[in-house]
């Protein structure tokens, strides 16, 4: 009977508030708009903090902690975007040499080459490579197959197609044994690749054709001296084996005590890149988050001492019926908490809502889980408990015979 007593006085109470939150209605949605903004940036920030290092992982899971990738041009060349080619075959063949490397891959790309399939098209990066490149970066097919060694020897026209490209060209249709026109070239479709989604803050992987190295260096480039880049693995210490690396090169191009032209990468520097990525998004997001929440805060502070002047005398009237001051201060307190709560409940589902929306802008990949909600509620509830602590503690304080008089 005194559970059922307290329900129903808990329920009365419920009511009294959406009355009181009904009435003052439109600083009720001013002070819901700021935190709804605040708490989807505390959303957007963990839920992409999370899927960047989740994509980390699965990247550097897929390259493997024994893969060292060798690239053209220096490293503030590569920074300054500048398209320099300087490894070469021979420095491929004798990367190859070097103890304790089992697997080398080597890669020359063709940029912003025009793709055609009857009246669609596409532009995007070919990439030549040795038959080994899908099994070396655990690579899975969609559809079709892979071309093999022969193909490379034989300079067939033949490739395999990214699931982005695979989209935009063939919208869903069996892309298998159809030909499309790359460049000025008639090469047929023999594989689609799995879909892996965007990069963390890179190009969409997905968006990419991949063919035989000898063809595109024959038949797209003319290039058949030099690589874009060549990727291995070792079974010694990755370190070591850098600086073999770093050793045959220099020797090659006849660098003595100058800046390298080349760029050495292992698979950790790829978890390391991940942390600044992650680093910068915190701080960014996050300063944008506290100043709204602060900003919110700030307001619904302002506008609930204008309510307790305004309800002044309904407070005298509650407090001469038998109210207590504690009673009085958790009112205006849980009025205060439950408009942020209901903001965070919408700043959640915008955040859900909005997720795919930042995925496609800028290409960052989100992970929503129930962490996201535990941290966005608890935010908004302390927001409520800090900006309403105040004017609640004024009103608890207003003696009944004075608010009555007033």
């Amino acid at each position: 009977m005194a559970l059922y007593l307290k329900i129903l006085q808990f329920k009365e109470f419920l009511e009294e508030i959406l009355k009181i939150l009904y009435y003052y209605k439109g600083r009720v949605v001013f002070s819901l708009s700021g935190v709804a903004l605040g708490i989807l940036s505390i959303c957007v920030i963990i839920t992409t903090i999370d899927g960047a290092n989740k994509k980390a992982y699965e990247i550097f899971e897929a390259l493997g902690p024994d893969s060292i990738m060798i690239f053209s041009g220096s490293e503030r060349q590569r920074m300054a975007r500048e398209r320099v080619i300087t490894l070469t075959h021979i420095d491929a063949e004798s990367i190859e040499k070097i103890n304790g490397i089992y697997d080398i891959t080597k890669t020359f790309p063709v940029r912003g080459l025009t793709l055609r399939y009857r009246d669609r098209k596409w532009q995007t990066n070919v990439i030549g490579a040795t038959e080994n490149y899908f099994s070396s970066y655990s690579w899975k097919l969609y559809l079709g197959t892979v071309f093999k060694k022969e193909d490379l020897e034989n300079l067939e026209s033949v490739c395999v197609i990214g699931f982005k490209v695979y989209d935009e060209l063939f919208k869903g249709e069996d892309a298998i044994g159809k030909t499309i026109q790359i460049g000025k070239l008639p090469t047929k479709v023999i594989g689609v690749l799995e879909e892996k989604g965007g990069a963390a803050g890179g190009p969409n992987i997905d968006d990419r054709v991949i063919m035989p190295l000898s063809t595109v260096v024959s038949k797209l480039s003319n290039e058949k001296r030099y690589l874009g880049a060549i990727r291995v693995k070792t079974s010694r210490d990755v370190d070591a084996t850098i600086e073999d690396i770093k050793a045959v090169l220099r020797k090659n191009h006849g660098i003595i005590g100058e800046q390298d032209d080349f760029t050495i990468r292992s698979s950790r520097d790829i978890l390391q890149f991940m942390s600044v990525i992650s680093g910068s998004l915190f701080l960014f997001l996050g300063t944008a988050s506290i100043v709204a929440l602060v900003v919110s805060g700030f307001v619904l502070a302002n506008l609930f001492y204008l309510t307790i002047q305004e309800r002044k005398k309904d407070i005298g009237i509650r407090r001469a019926y038998g109210a207590s001051r504690r009673g009085i201060l958790l009112s205006f307190l849980f009025e205060s908490v439950f408009i942020t709560f209901l903001g965070g409940i919408i700043g959640i589902i915008l955040s859900l809502l909005l997720q795919g929306v930042f995925e496609k802008l800028f290409d960052i990949p989100m992970k929503f889980s129930f962490k996201v909600v535990v941290f966005a509620l608890l935010f908004s509830c302390l927001t409520g408990t800090i900006s309403g602590f105040k004017p609640a503690l004024k009103a608890s304080k207003i003696e009944p015979i004075e608010a009555i008089r007033g």
